[in-house]
C-alpha cells in the first residue's frame, strides 16, 4: 500500500462498502441509484487503485477481453447509421467493467465485508418476499398499490414486473455469500427463506426467470446435497406448485393456458416455437444477415427492425394467426441482440466467455465425481453456477445494455472474482 493517508483510504474504502450495502435496495428503486453508486464505487476504485497498484484484476484475461469488447463496441457506434443513439450506450459502457473489480476489492480489503452484505441483501429480500406474498394474498402491496395483473405481481417494483426476475438474479449471490458466512444466520432460516423466495417467483408469474432459477438449483444440487434428498425436494416442490396451479384460476391461467398459447401459438397453420417473440427474432436474425461480420451498432435494434426484409414479414404473418410484433426496444435474447448489433465478433466473444465458464463448471462437476482434491468450495460452485444462469443462451429476457440488468449482471461478475480470489484462483 502506498496510500500516505491511511486514514482517507479507510474513508473511501468504508464508503464504497456502504453504497455496496445499500445497492440491492436501490436495485429496487430503479435504475437512478443503481447507476449513481456504481459511478461513484468505480471512481473511488480508481482513486484508491492509483495509489494501490497490486490489483491483480487488471492484469487479468478477464479485463484484456471487456477492453477489446468495449473498444469494439464503441468503434461499431462511430460507424453506425444512429451514431448519437449507439455511442451514447457504449461509451460509458466501460463503468460495468470498473464497478465488478470494485466490488471485489472491497470484498476483499473491507474488513467483514462481504458478511454485512450477506446480511443487508437478506434484509431488503425479506422485505420484497413479506411485500410479494401480501400482495399475492391481498391483490394490493404494503403501500396499498394493486397488482398490475390478476396473474403476475408487480410487488415493490410496481408496474414493472421483474419481481420474479430480481430475486432470480440475486439469490445465487445470497447462497454464495450464505455459503461465504454459513454461522451469520441459522441454516434452517435460511433455507426456509430461500423456499419461500423460490415459491415467490413462480407466483410472480415469471416463467422465465422460475424455469432459470429451477435450472440454477439443478446445477449446485449434485455439489450441495446428496441425490435422494434432492429427489424428495423435487417431489415435494412439484406436489405444491402442481396444487396451487390446480386451485388458482390466475396460476392455472398463466402456467398452463398461456404457457402453451406463448410456446406453440394460438390458432396456428403450424407449430411455431414462442410466437409472441418469433417475431422479433426473425427482425434480429434479418438485420445480422444484413451486418454480419459488426453488426448495426449497439441500441440501433430499435431503428433497424422497422426495416426487416418484408418476405418474411408476410410469410410469418400469413403462418400465425395472431399479432405479430417485430419491434421493440431490444430482440428479447442477449444472443440475438448480439449477432444484429456486434456482429458474428462481438457476438463471439461473449459467447466464449460463456463456454469457458460451462467449461470450467463441467471440470468441477468431474472432480466432484471423482472426489478430486481440486475441487473448489460450494461458494464458488454457487457463484459460477449463478454466471451460467445468467448469460443461458437458450431464453428470453431483457437487453444486454441495459442499465439495470448489467448491473446484475456485473454484480455477480464481480462476486465471482472476490469468491476466486479466495480459492486462490489463477484468474
Amino acid at each position: 500500500m502506498t496510500f500516505k493517508n491511511k486514514s482517507s483510504y479507510h474513508k473511501f474504502l468504508f464508503i464504497s462498502s456502504l453504497l455496496l450495502f445499500l445497492l440491492p435496495a436501490a436495485q429496487i428503486s430503479g435504475p437512478l441509484f443503481t447507476d449513481l453508486f456504481l459511478i461513484i464505487m468505480s471512481c473511488i476504485f480508481l482513486f484508491i487503485y492509483k495509489h494501490d497498484k497490486q490489483f491483480y484484476l487488471f492484469k487479468s484475461d478477464y479485463f484484456r477481453l471487456f477492453i477489446v469488447f468495449w473498444i469494439y463496441i464503441v468503434i461499431r457506434s462511430l460507424i453506425s447509421d444512429s451514431f448519437i443513439l449507439s455511442i451514447k450506450s457504449t461509451l460509458p459502457y466501460f463503468r460495468f467493467c470498473l464497478f465488478s473489480m470494485a466490488v471485489c476489492y472491497v470484498l476483499k480489503n473491507s474488513k467483514n465485508c462481504a458478511k454485512y452484505f450477506y446480511i443487508s441483501i437478506f434484509v431488503t429480500l425479506s422485505i420484497l418476499i413479506f411485500d410479494g406474498y401480501f400482495q399475492f394474498l391481498t391483490g394490493k402491496n404494503i403501500f396499498g398499490f394493486s397488482q398490475p395483473r390478476p396473474d403476475r405481481l408487480g410487488g415493490l417494483f410496481l408496474e414493472e414486473l421483474i419481481l420474479g426476475s430480481y430475486i432470480q438474479k440475486i439469490l445465487p449471490i445470497f447462497i454464495t455469500l450464505f455459503a461465504i458466512n454459513k454461522n451469520t444466520i441459522n441454516k434452517n432460516y435460511i433455507l426456509l427463506f430461500i423456499s419461500l423466495a423460490y415459491l415467490l417467483v413462480f407466483l410472480s408469474g415469471e416463467r422465465s426467470s422460475f424455469i432459470l432459477l429451477s435450472f440454477y438449483f439443478v446445477l449446485i444440487a449434485p455439489f450441495f446435497i446428496r441425490l435422494k434428498a434432492f429427489l424428495s425436494i423435487c417431489l415435494i416442490a412439484i406436489t405444491i406448485l402442481s396444487t396451487l396451479v390446480l386451485t388458482n384460476k390466475n396460476l392455472k391461467s398463466r402456467w398452463i393456458e398461456q404457457m402453451q398459447m406463448h410456446t406453440v401459438g394460438q390458432n396456428a397453420k403450424s407449430t411455431v416455437f414462442m410466437p409472441d417473440h418469433i417475431g422479433l427474432f426473425t427482425s434480429a436474425i434479418d438485420i445480422f444477415q444484413k451486418n454480419i461480420f459488426f453488426g448495426s451498432g449497439v441500441k440501433t435494434f430499435r431503428v433497424n427492425c422497422k426495416y426487416t426484409d418484408q418476405i418474411k414479414i408476410i410469410e410469418l404473418k400469413n403462418l400465425l394467426k395472431q399479432p405479430v410484433y417485430f419491434c421493440s426496444s431490444h430482440p428479447h435474447n442477449y444472443y440475438l441482440q448480439l449477432l444484429a448489433e456486434t456482429g458474428i465478433f462481438g457476438f463471439l466473444l461473449v459467447f466464449f466467455i460463456f463456454l469457458r465458464i460451462l467449461y470450467i463448471y463441467f471440470k468441477q462437476l468431474y472432480f466432484l465425481i471423482k472426489n478430486n482434491n481440486k475441487l473448489k468450495s460450494r461458494s464458488y460452485i454457487s457463484i459460477l453456477s449463478g454466471l451460467i444462469v445468467t448469460i443461458w443462451p437458450l431464453t428470453t429476457n431483457g437487453s444486454l445494455f441495459n442499465n439495470w440488468i448489467s448491473s446484475t449482471i456485473f454484480l455477480t461478475v464481480g462476486i465471482y472474482f472476490f469468491v476466486s480470489f479466495n480459492e486462490k484462483n489463477n484468474l
